[in-house]
């Protein structure tokens, strides 16, 4: 495809960084794969029987586009009961990556900054330069561990977002 049809901002994203990983991976002897939703092991048969038994009952169908409600509003009373704030609402998506675009594109402005905690998936630097945001790494070497001095000493002006997910896949 002729590179005139591809927007600018598609040159902001390296796909080439998974690649890599994969590669590596690919030389390791016997890896096991947790990097992307894809187990060693097959489903459950409960799960897979829940599963044939929903279509049989005829819940196949798109759902409303806010989401199944009783689904949320179970969600929404454990979080309420584990945080006990209200600003606390769910989100629930098909997907980590297309759940994250929403986000930053609802939230970021072009150079409105984005902590995000080093090790990190890939796709996090990606998606939040092609909203026009800026990331900001904090490192959580050698245990994985946040530092929340080191988080303090990254907040500027122009934070408007922590990309928090520890431990933040550092498979």
């Amino acid at each position: 495809m002729s590179e005139e049809w591809i927007a600018d901002r598609m040159h902001l994203i390296d796909a080439s960084g998974i690649r890599k990983v994969f590669d590596l991976a690919a030389k390791m002897e016997n890896p096991i794969n947790l990097s992307i939703g894809q187990p060693h092991f097959d489903t459950p048969d409960s799960i897979k029987d829940a599963l044939c038994q929903a279509v049989r009952d005829g819940k196949n169908a798109y759902s409303q586009t806010q989401g199944i409600a009783p689904l949320i509003g179970k969600i929404q009373a454990q979080v309420d009961e584990t945080y006990g704030h209200a600003d606390r609402q769910v989100f629930i998506s098909s997907g980590t990556s297309g759940a994250l675009m929403l986000v930053l594109n609802a939230l970021i402005n072009p150079g409105d900054e984005v902590i995000i905690f080093d090790p990190y998936f890939v796709m996090y630097t990606h998606l939040t330069r092609v909203v026009g945001g800026t990331p900001v790494f904090v490192e959580t070497y050698p245990d994985f561990s946040i530092d929340i001095e080191k988080v303090r000493a990254a907040i500027t002006d122009r934070t408007k977002l922590i990309l928090f997910n520890s431990p933040s896949k550092p498979t």
